[in-house]
């Protein structure tokens, strides 16, 4: 047997537990991979998409992952190739994405003896990965089982679905001698089996209760908001993947609401978290009080200690509320929240900055709307309605690297399901800058209609409204925290052939989302981050003012 017969093997056995988007980054030692790659591609057997930089390739495969919701691979060569893929694994991880790392190696009895371009890869990932196998092409009767351990592992581990590492150890020749490819998938044939989702579960909540839903399945997200909202409880749906089970009956202004005297005046007795909050600081604040129950639900089996609260998560894959709410206490939380979100629209149509711009993108209602880490998210957890909208964030670890390739994946997942589905990526100039290359796209390669919403402010902006932002390190701040880059967007765009477009006000951003893009293109929207800090703490004080003047 040969490093060709295994690199087929490797493939059918993925093609076999569902995966059908491969994504390659070139090398030499995984030449069998990609031929037999490509050959497999053009008999219709999956879909390849080729990225010369391995970074920007993992992401890739994490968006088309998350759009898709079916496992994905990425392959590389050996060294420091493989490397690259650790900040996806990562995300993979922490984000509940099967994925299939793929790393091409040399025999690991080389290692240690000077050989080019050979490193320790086998458990490269750490504990981001499910498991780490690797599979030696001398011994084709270890095959079957390995890379059927490995496989198994991206959805069936105790600690939830998420990527594992196949590396496979090839030595030369690399190209095959025949033109027997990969034998095709035969009826009757079965994928691996997926896990089996946690139990429903029920609860009954006291009369002043809030409830709060985040990161989590789609299955768990709804079932909540559905029966919450149904018994009368106050709802704040965190921006995110939830916000595709949001409605009207929720909260709009809850990210306020959670930093006003609300809190102390119409106190809930009761907190019930579903899933993995990430972006309110009050919301841990309010969960560590004394005088507040909470309860944290999750179908993440990694989630131990949610919030510190000393207490595991209760495990569902969906869940009913139940519990009579008190009237007085739920109308005084609609009645601020509607004090609120007037005080909001009001501030977003006088100025346009950065919230008003992201409101501008989240009113434009695309089918898949792919959201920065940093302060993008944050602006549309305070600026969006809460309406059903299809959202994907990478929040496991809140990096903001990759973002262009995760959209990029998850726009052309969105788009095999559905051609005519619309998607737009929304991003700040860091985030964009970071991911450059993921518009670095071969012209043979794959490409969805994608638009990319930059907010250039030229820096960190996020960094002005934490400590650091405050006068007293205002010395240093702009070199090490506001880091001003000054790089031509539009001229960025210009080098990968990318469609570009300057949007410099409301109007002019609210037509040009209102054409669909052929292929991808980039909307620079310029935002001054002079004042920042100032800015939103004045914009924080109002809105939190509006919901003092319905309580006093």
């Amino acid at each position: 047997m040969s490093a060709v017969d295994l690199a087929r093997s490797t493939i059918r056995a993925l093609l076999l537990a569902g995966v059908r988007d491969f994504v390659l980054s070139p090398g030499s030692r995984n030449t069998p991979l990609s031929l037999e790659l490509a050959e497999a591609e053009s008999r219709g057997l999956l879909r390849l998409h080729v990225r010369i930089d391995e970074r920007t390739a993992a992401f890739l495969a994490l968006g088309l992952g998350k759009g898709s919701g079916l496992p994905t691979a990425v392959v590389s060569t050996s060294g420091t190739a493989a490397a690259n893929f650790h900040p996806a694994v990562i995300e993979a991880s922490l984000s509940l994405t099967p994925m299939a790392v793929v790393t091409a190696n040399r025999p690991l009895f080389m290692l240690g003896t000077g050989a080019n371009q050979t490193i320790k890869q086998v458990g490269l990932y750490g504990d981001a990965a499910r498991l780490a196998v690797h599979v030696d092409d001398q011994r084709p009767e270890t095959w079957d089982a390995t890379l059927h351990s490995g496989i198994l592992a991206m959805t069936t581990s105790p600690a939830g679905p998420g990527p594992v590492q196949i590396d496979l150890g090839l030595t030369p020749p690399l190209v095959p001698d025949d033109l027997d490819f990969i034998t095709p998938i035969q009826d009757g044939e079965e994928a691996d089996p997926l896990p089996v989702a946690a139990a429903a579960a029920e609860i009954a909540l006291p009369e002043r209760a809030l409830v709060v839903v985040a990161e989590c399945g789609e299955l768990l997200a709804r079932s909540a908001i559905r029966s919450a909202v149904a018994a009368g409880y106050p709802v704040h749906v965190e921006a995110g993947s939830a916000l595709a089970s949001a409605g009207p009956a929720c909260l709009r202004a809850g990210a306020f609401l959670l930093r006003s005297g609300l809190v102390d005046e119409r106190r809930p007795d009761h907190l019930l978290i579903v899933g993995r909050p990430t972006l309110s600081r009050p919301i841990p604040a309010l969960a560590s009080r004394p005088d507040v129950a909470v309860t944290v639900v999750s179908d993440d089996p990694s989630l131990i200690n949610p919030l510190q609260t000393g207490s595991p998560a209760l495990r569902a894959s969906s869940l009913t509320i139940a519990g009579t709410v008190d009237r007085e206490y739920a109308e005084a939380w609609r009645a601020a929240d509607v004090a609120a979100a007037r005080q909001i629209d009001a501030e977003t149509a006088a100025t346009f900055d950065a919230g008003a711009a992201t409101a501008v993108v989240a009113a434009s209602a695309p089918d898949l709307l792919v959201v920065a880490s940093s302060n993008p998210i944050r602006d549309l957890d305070e600026r969006s309605t809460r309406s059903a909208q299809w959202v994907v964030v990478n929040r496991g670890a809140a990096g903001i690297d990759g973002l262009v390739s995760t959209s990029v994946g998850a726009a052309l997942a969105a788009q095999a399901a559905d051609p005519e589905s619309s998607a737009t990526a929304l991003l700040g100039d860091l985030a964009f800058l970071h991911d450059t290359t993921g518009l670095v796209i071969g012209p043979a390669e794959p490409r969805p209609d994608l638009t990319i919403v930059v907010l250039n402010n030229d820096g960190g902006a996020i960094f002005a409204s934490l400590e650091q932002g405050a006068p007293d390190y205002a010395e240093h701040f702009e070199r090490v925290f506001g880091t001003p880059h000054g790089t031509s967007i539009e001229k960025l765009c210009a080098a990968t052939s990318t469609t570009y477009q300057r949007c410099t006000t409301r109007e002019e951003l609210r037509s040009a989302l209102g054409e669909r893009p052929a292929g991808i293109r980039v909307l620079e929207v310029p935002i001054s981050r002079e004042d920042e800090r100032q800015r939103r703490q004045a914009f924080t004080a109002r809105v939190v003012g509006a919901v003092k003047a319905t309580i006093s």
